[in-house]
């Protein structure tokens, strides 16, 4: 019966045209709406006017999506002949569904969906992958003991997830923002409130109302983040000159900043010690007679010291990552850099991951390939916990127009990066919030890097203030050469852990607590995003409740950037009882 039924889509290419639904709110990077399909009420959800943005589909060998309680909601052609809006996050349980599912794929020609299996089945997931390698991986982890959220990353990459749901109770802010730190997505289900689970800035949201979820987003007034903007150090961190790029100090002072990562460039001398190094040969960056990196020994490197900078000289890797260790919260992203593709790739990243396996080193790390494909593939088989990242080369000089142009980008972008836990590093000039919008619904990281204008001053004025454009953007992070602009901004706001009781018409000032990315807290004065019930604002920083009731609310922070364009930051939200009589206080 399945095959006299015509295939879904006549390309691959087709199967990404999907008309996402994008609620028109100004949170920078909104969450993904997940639903499950359930039952017939929640396919109903697939063609409705606001339809989820991921939808859930258990599949069992006989390819029909069921639900919850194991009984087919349809077969699986008629519902993703329903997904035109949606992506589909195909759920296996059992080894019998691989190669069924496998074959349909192929046969209907879809190449944009999302494989998932629980945490309890993480060897199925890996199967699935290999099965399908174009597809993209996610782990269902409610419900079970895991590691440390700092490790948990290499440990779900390492079956092929690059995303995954957790339980409300796991996704502290701290937690989210440690696997988003190193590329992976993280859904929360609603079961805490739709909008406790969006304030701790997760990547997505699983609800059974999906409806409700945009109504709450669309509640935000512009340039509102609900997650921590992640900033890379592009070659360590040089703070205006005050570090040498690629040097175990640069990377050390990104650490003592409070940056979220830091990216250098590795390269092989040739007698095959890894280097932290960046440029073909040492014109410009040391004071000697030209050489050739590659063809220079380090025992011929190692005297070398930077102009203008003395005391440094040429680091190795492996003395770089145990001094990270005293920063275990600052990946350091690893850019391999040989003069000519492929150039001793292979024993480049087996000397990599010796190290890395050292229980001396750093154990954090992001591996970058560069324009290196398919060498990204090598990388993955030695080094299977790293999650990888594609960097564009440039020759893409304008952002995708409209969604037709983004959705080709991502068509290649999937099978050139097909079955690694990859992002996407291109520069800014050559992505936008609409392909960021596109590429977040596939669980890809989108990071790109902004060229550093510090050699031509004149084009930094006339370039800088994009830097602000790409900060707003909504990306998931953001490698920069300029993050000493914008590290003075703070990175949570909390509301105090007391907080004033209240009567029907009493005044009062919020004030909240800023958290700095060095770690440090300010009280400050905030403003308020009221979500249910009412308060009036009465001009002067000051709120009141007209009358008796419960009032949930968030505490709002307007910050200025370098540039004067401003963003907002939110506390989680909480709840307001306000008696006429008594006051019964607040209770967060």
């Amino acid at each position: 019966m399945m095959q006299s039924l015509k295939p879904l889509y006549s390309s691959f290419r087709e199967s990404f045209s999907k008309d996402f639904y994008l609620p028109q709110c100004g949170v920078v990077g909104a969450p993904v709406v997940l639903t499950p399909v359930e039952d017939a009420s929640s396919l109903a959800l697939l063609t409705s006017e606001c339809p989820p943005q991921n939808a859930l589909l258990r599949v069992n060998a006989a390819l029909d999506v069921v639900g919850a309680d194991g009984v087919p909601v349809g077969s699986l052609y008629r519902v993703l002949s329903l997904c035109t809006r949606t992506l589909p996050v195909l759920c296996v349980d059992s080894a019998d569904t691989v190669p069924a599912l496998a074959a349909f794929l192929c046969d209907n020609r879809v190449a944009d969906a999302i494989l998932c299996a629980s945490y309890a089945n993480r060897a199925l997931l890996r199967e699935a992958c290999r099965a399908m390698p174009v597809l993209r991986g996610m782990l269902d982890c409610r419900g079970e003991t895991l590691p440390e959220p700092a490790a948990l990353p290499g440990h779900l990459v390492s079956f092929g997830a690059v995303m995954g749901i957790f339980d409300a109770d796991f996704c502290t802010r701290s937690a989210v923002h440690a696997m988003q730190q190193r590329f992976l997505h993280v859904i929360c289900p609603d079961s805490c409130g739709q909008a406790a689970a969006a304030a701790k800035g997760v990547n997505g949201i699983l609800t059974s109302n999906p409806a409700a979820c945009y109504r709450l987003l669309e509640r935000f007034p512009e340039n509102s983040f609900l997650r921590m903007h992640s900033l890379y150090a592009h070659k360590g961190f040089q703070n205006e000159g005050r570090f040498s790029e690629n040097t175990i100090s640069s990377v050390r002072a990104a650490g003592r900043a409070g940056f979220d990562g830091s990216e250098i460039d590795v390269k092989m001398t040739v007698d095959g010690v890894p280097i932290v190094m960046h440029n073909l040969n040492t014109k410009g960056l040391f004071d000697c007679e030209e050489k050739i990196i590659e063809e220079s020994t380090y025992g011929e490197l190692a005297p070398l010291r930077r102009i203008g900078f003395p005391q440094e000289g040429v680091d190795r890797f492996e003395d770089l990552m145990p001094a990270m260790r005293e920063f275990p919260d600052t990946p350091v992203l690893i850019e391999f850099k040989p003069n000519a593709k492929y150039n001793r790739l292979e024993e480049m990243v087996a000397q990599t991951g010796e190290i890395l396996s050292r229980p001396t080193s750093q154990q954090h790390c992001i591996g970058i390939m560069g324009a290196l494909l398919p060498g990204l593939g090598y990388v993955r088989a030695q080094l299977p916990t790293l999650p990888l990242a594609h960097c564009e080369c440039v020759r893409e000089l304008t952002p995708p127009r409209g969604r037709a142009e983004a959705e080709d980008r991502l068509y290649r972008l999937a099978f050139l990066t097909a079955g690694w836990a990859a992002g996407y590093n291109p520069e800014d000039i050559m992505v936008n919030r609409l392909f960021y919008e596109y590429a977040k619904m596939r669980g890809l990281t989108l990071f790109p890097w902004s060229r550093s204008w510090t050699l031509a001053p004149s084009r930094w004025e006339q370039n800088g203030p994009s830097c602000d454009r790409t900060f707003l953007s909504g990306y998931d992070a953001w490698t920069t050469d300029h993050g000493e602009m914008y590290l003075h901004l703070p990175a949570r706001l909390e509301a105090p852990a007391e907080l004033p009781t209240l009567r029907a018409g009493e005044r009062f000032r919020p004030e909240g607590v800023c958290w700095m990315r060095d770690g440090t807290r300010q009280q400050t004065g905030t403003d308020l995003l009221v979500l249910e019930g009412e308060l009036t604002s009465h001009g002067d920083g000051s709120w009141s409740a007209p009358r008796a009731g419960c009032v949930t609310a968030m505490l709002m922070q307007t910050l200025e950037l370098h540039f004067g364009d401003c963003y907002r930051i939110f506390s989680e939200p909480f709840c307001l009882h306000i008696d006429s009589g008594d006051a019964t206080g607040i209770k967060s």
